[in-house]
């Protein structure tokens, strides 16, 4: 299945394959509220300001994150300036780091075989590869995390100082990009191992004590910076928010248990099928060799976040996202073991691979037929939003749909070559389909997508970023304006949108608002310069010269 060998080494075969893939087109779509464009926003800001010290979102203390995927988002946007490429290419960077570090660790501890599969399935499933593609924080934190995780791996085997020194060091370095949620997740697998090994001491308690200090001087380089220069004000803010996403539905992102087991089972195919029957721990082999160990950890990676994040009040996709590594690794080892004995895939697993895939095929078939079969569907929507944006133009060819069609039919070329022969041959091309799929669904169906929900209030945006203007949105939350319209700090007093709405403007004022709520927000000061889809621009003049 894997070829034997390249005409270069595999590792750089690697660097590659991830570099083609996550690359290419990171530009292709506008960045989508509210994670990307909020986090864009906050390093672009730190362009602006000059302060790369502390976080800010409409020049103003953010307190939710820390600095250190922002400080590289601004370290790409100084190089390829401020737009869609700079703010995602850090995460394709990640990416293809990642690819290189599952490489390397697959062909170490396992055979070639294993590292190319763990390759294939991380490049080869949908929401793995997609966040190598975005521009949120979650990559370089679980990436963090994960390099942690092994560490710990490796001082089970070997009681090494320096494992533990990096242990702390990957965790700080995690620390300062998201949170403290990376030592609990470490530390929940610390314990679940020590759990399974029956409470046997495994390590030097002094050992501890240094990944402890390691991890708060890492973390200090930041944390303790911030602190000592503007007081704990950031840091309480920041510790009470985490707290709050814990015990609480922030923002309304409130789930049931089983949410985060659907998002991986359909968002991670088809590594998830894959992966399935491998979840589970057998007693008599879990720990019982270094490649067991390694397997052991893997599982114990997955199930605590699984098992956190179902646990917490708070549920969004990327939440999980640090089971995709484990995840994926499952799927290769098992592919592996099972071509090594000659098996085939069980019915049950070819039937939730169609079953899956096909909803995946058609889902991408139907959308670029939008503007056919959306007539038919809006006298049944009982949202005026959501109709208002159906009306858009989504700019169709015509041949989008081709991409859906295709992927279907090698769908079931590959099922039916499932149930005739063994599977490692026909997961192969699905993996490469799908990592094919991908980049060209972004390039082709995705922005045109986009046009029907955000698209009409950026273009708005764009337009207005090259005025002196104020900018403001009304009735709904979004960073939009101020990444796509250039927005300066705000020096006027109280709130920006009191300002817009009512305050004495020395520069004109632009509202944006959805169309089904916006007597709410503007007065008869304002006046209608446009309809777009679902949202309305509004105009209210200046009314003082300073």
């Amino acid at each position: 299945m894997i070829p034997k060998k390249f005409p270069l080494p595999d590792i750089w075969i690697v660097a590659l394959w991830g570099a083609i893939l996550f690359i290419p087109f990171l530009g292709a779509v506008h960045l989508f509220d509210w994670d990307e464009i909020n986090f864009a926003e906050s390093a672009r800001e730190m362009l602006v300001s000059g302060n790369y010290q502390q976080v800010q979102i409409n020049f103003e203390p953010f307190t939710e994150k820390p600095p250190l995927f922002f400080w590289l988002q601004a370290l790409s946007m100084k190089i390829f300036g401020v737009n869609e490429f700079a703010a995602r290419l850090p995460n394709a960077l990640v990416g293809i780091v990642t690819l290189v570090t599952i490489f390397s660790l697959g062909s170490t501890l396992f055979n070639r075989e294993v590292a190319w599969l763990w390759v294939l399935f991380t490049s080869g499933s949908l929401t793995p590869h997609l966040y190598f593609k975005s521009g949120i924080i979650d990559p370089l934190y679980n990436l963090f995390i994960f390099l942690a995780v092994v560490q710990f791996f490796y001082y089970t085997l070997h009681k090494s100082l320096k494992h533990v020194v990096f242990l702390g060091v990957f965790m700080g370095l995690a620390t300062i990009t998201k949170g403290p949620v990376a030592i609990i997740v470490v530390s929940l697998c610390f314990l679940a191992y020590w759990a399974f090994n029956k409470f046997k001491i495994f390590f030097h308690w002094a050992h501890l004590v240094l990944a402890a200090f390691v991890t708060f001087l890492v973390s200090a380089i930041w944390f303790g910076y911030e602190t000592v220069q503007n007081g704990p004000d950031f840091l309480v803010a920041f510790l009470a928010y985490q707290a709050d996403l814990f015990l609480n539905p922030v923002a309304g992102h409130g789930q049931p248990f089983w949410y985060h087991p659907l998002v991986l089972l359909l968002g991670c195919f088809p590594a998830s099928v894959m992966a399935l029957p491998s979840l589970g721990f057998a007693k008599k082999e879990a720990f019982a060799s270094k490649e067991q160990s390694f397997i052991g950890i893997m599982k114990l990676l997955f199930w605590v976040v699984l098992i956190l994040f179902s646990i917490v009040e708070t549920k969004i996709v990327h939440y999980s996202s640090l089971c995709y590594l484990p995840l994926t690794f499952l799927a290769a080892w098992q592919l592996s073991k099972w071509e090594l004995a000659k098996s085939k895939f069980y019915r049950w697993q070819i039937a939730l691979l169609t079953i899956i895939g096909s909803m995946i095929a058609i889902i991408f078939i139907v959308l670029p037929l939008t503007d056919n079969w959306k007539s038919l569907a809006v006298p049944y929507i009982d949202d005026a939003f959501a109709v208002a944006s159906l009306n858009i133009d989504g700019g169709w060819q015509g041949w989008e749909w081709l991409l859906g069609a295709v992927f279907l039919c090698l769908l079931i070329y590959i099922t039916i070559q499932l149930r005739r022969q063994h599977i490692a041959r026909p997961m192969f091309y699905l993996l490469i389909s799908v990592s094919i799929l991908i980049p060209a669904l972004l390039k082709t169906v995705v922005p045109k997508i986009e046009r029907y929900s955000q698209g009409p209030a950026i273009d708005w945006y764009i337009l207005l970023s090259s005025q002196d203007v104020y900018i403001e949105t009304a009735g709904f939350k979004s960073y939009a304006q101020y990444f796509y319209g250039k927005v300066k700090p705000f020096t006027g007093e109280g709130k920006l949108y009191d300002f817009v709405k009512a305050g004495k403007l020395d520069k004109d004022a632009y509202m944006v608002t959805k169309i089904n709520d916006y007597k709410d927000h503007v007065t008869p000061e304002f006046e209608e310069v446009e309809r777009k889809g679902g949202f309305i621009l509004f105009k209210r003049k200046a009314v003082f010269q300073p």
